[in-house]
């Protein structure tokens, strides 16, 4: 296969081997930044994304939405949604899943508020197992 490619490339005009390598190169790096710029899902990732967004939340008005993840009453629940995405990007697997149902219900709460209490409800364990967990991993 490399001997046909080889071949092939022989073929070509110099300016179009010259192009087709710069074509190779810029899809390597951009491979390159893809693959460096992945969350990492990891204990340690969580806690930095956790302490970056407890300060961000902290910083932001209202009480008609409360989380006791981050242990904050917000104006909307579309911000504790953002939050909990962020998290979700980076939470460990064990948690991943609790975290992203977390973020959708707050999703949920922001889009339509007259689900808010029944959408609040259906979160409650995931609440107490991302807080507990939180708790666990994350030096406050």
């Amino acid at each position: 296969m490399l001997k046909k490619l080889l071949a092939w490339m022989k073929k070509l005009k110099p300016e179009q081997r010259a192009i087709g390598v710069a074509v190779a190169i810029a899809l390597m790096v951009v491979l390159f930044i893809i693959i460096n710029n992945t969350p990492e899902r990891s204990v340690a990732a969580y806690c930095k994304a956790y302490s970056q967004q407890k300060t961000r939340l902290a910083q932001l008005p209202g009480s008609t939405y409360s989380s006791a993840v981050f242990n904050e009453d917000l104006s909307d629940a579309g911000e504790f949604a953002t939050a909990f995405g962020r998290l979700e990007k980076v939470a460990p697997t064990d948690i991943s899943p609790d975290v992203a149902s977390l973020g959708a219900i707050y999703q949920t709460m922001h889009d339509n508020p007259a689900q808010a209490i029944v959408a609040s409800l259906s979160g409650v364990s995931a609440e107490n197992s991302v807080t507990q967990w939180t708790q666990a991993h994350c030096a406050h």
